[in-house]
């Protein structure tokens, strides 16, 4: 948010207009004035809930990572094969929601 913060001086302190300070800083003039007019950061809201489909699967995938974080490296299974088992069972999300 340092951006907003020389923004803010750049106008108050050193008394540049929006234009001069979009000029310089490589911005467009409404960004200027956006973040001349707020008050807060702004902050980045997730509209959805965190992996909704893997929400019933996660008790069984944590046990078996449980299971697996005990045997040498070369025998666990890789994230597509703890997919693939997920699947079996009716897992329908992504393989990206997979840990």
């Amino acid at each position: 948010m340092d951006i907003i913060y020389e923004i803010r001086r750049r106008h108050s302190v050193q008394k540049q207009t929006v234009s001069a300070i979009a000029r310089e800083m490589g911005l467009s003039r409404p960004t200027v004035r956006k973040h001349l007019n707020t008050i807060d950061e702004p902050r980045y809201v997730r509209l959805q809930p965190v992996a909704p489909k893997l929400g019933q699967f996660e008790a069984q995938l944590t046990q078996w990572l449980e299971q697996e974080a005990k045997l040498p490296r070369p025998r666990r299974r890789s994230a597509h094969r703890l997919y693939e088992g997920l699947q079996e069972l009716g897992y329908e999300g992504a393989y990206d929601s997979v840990p």
